[in-house]
């Protein structure tokens, strides 16, 4: 087995590099990350952003890294860290100043070169004026998922689903509850396939199943799908916040829209009624997190597809620190972002 997994890898190495030679302008980097051992891709891109579908400016090169890379699986940047902090860092110091698309994007979102910001989407009057209020009362509120459950930390150990993400998710649900919002934690393993691992499809698998929760239990108003980051393993997002190292949160969006050739594109086949909602509750989180806590929140990453973000208005995907970071700060990083989430829909 360990034969065939080398002569794998060593294949996937030699194909990465004949792309190189035959391309010179992408770089494709081979690199493992802690997901029971499957190999990832990285690619250099550009973000760009979008006025009423016209391009209006392109900067910023980033990595674009792909656990897995399809149309309803996640990419992104795992250099963000490095890039617009100081803007970041501002955001909700200067609303007026906000309601420039190029200032808000600077300001809260990474914009993979898949899609782009649009005036109309982007409205921060409408984030603001959003209402997100969740129900305190002995009924469950928040659905708690994990499409990846099988996404692990630097120290969790092997063969146990309770110590990486899904443990998290407990951890987290526990948090919740303290703050008086009844949740439902869901902890399917939808990476899994005959009991073998396979990320492809996970959302896929995902959706009826949660679908099925939710018209079980109407009262339910706010899904969290949360996940841990994939990144170079000489980055761990952390940083110290009340003495207590701290794995940092990135929020996600997928705007269902494609830029093909210099203009967007909705997605036909990948609707999102719930997006402005979507897109309210991801800007008024990054807004109380960089407030309360600068340096917590790596930034909005918006991609160009649909995720598990449209099955209830107020959804969120959270990607919590990376394998790089321990449990411990993965687990105070979801007891601090249970804190926000209370905070923004009282």
């Amino acid at each position: 087995m360990k034969k065939i997994r080398l002569f794998f890898i060593v294949m996937l190495i030699l194909a990465a590099a004949f792309y190189r030679k035959c391309d010179g302008a992408k770089e494709i980097v081979l690199k493992e990350i802690l997901y029971e051992g499957l190999p990832v891709f990285e690619e250099k891109s550009e973000a760009m952003y979008f006025e009423n579908s016209q391009i209006i400016g392109k900067d910023d090169v980033v990595n674009e890294v792909g656990e897995v890379i399809g149309k309803d699986e996640i990419s992104f940047d795992t250099d963000i860290q490095k890039s617009n902090d100081e803007d970041r860092a501002n955001v909700g110091d200067d609303m007026a100043g906000l309601r420039d698309l190029d200032t808000l994007r600077r300001s809260c979102y990474i914009v993979d070169q898949k899609t782009a910001m649009t005036s109309d989407l982007f409205d921060v009057d409408k984030f603001m004026a959003a209402d997100l209020r969740v129900t305190r009362d002995e009924k469950p509120r928040i659905l708690v998922f994990h499409t990846h459950a099988h996404e692990m930390f630097a120290d969790s150990k092997a063969g146990d689903i309770n110590e990486g993400i899904v443990g998290a998710g407990n951890r987290f649900c526990e948090k919740l509850e303290e703050y008086g919002i009844k949740t439902i934690h869901i902890t399917d393993s939808f990476d899994t396939v005959d009991g073998r691992l396979q990320i492809m499809g996970a959302y896929e698998r995902m959706e009826p199943v949660i679908i099925k929760v939710l018209e079980e239990n109407p009262s339910i108003e706010m899904v969290i799908d949360m996940h841990r980051d994939g990144v170079n393993e000489d980055y761990k997002p952390v940083t110290e916040i009340n003495g207590k190292s701290t794995a940092k949160i990135m929020l996600f969006n997928g705007l269902c829209r494609i830029n093909e050739n210099g203009s967007l594109t909705d997605i036909a086949e990948l609707p999102n009624p719930y997006l402005p909602t979507n897109l309210a509750l991801s800007f008024r989180l990054q807004n109380a997190m960089m407030k309360g806590n600068p340096g917590f929140s790596r930034g909005i990453y918006l991609n160009a597809y649909r995720y598990s973000l449209n099955m209830k208005d107020k959804s969120i995907l959270a990607e919590v620190g990376a394998q790089t970071n321990t449990k411990e700060e993965i687990y105070n990083a979801v007891e601090l972002f249970a804190k926000y989430i209370n905070d923004v829909t009282m």
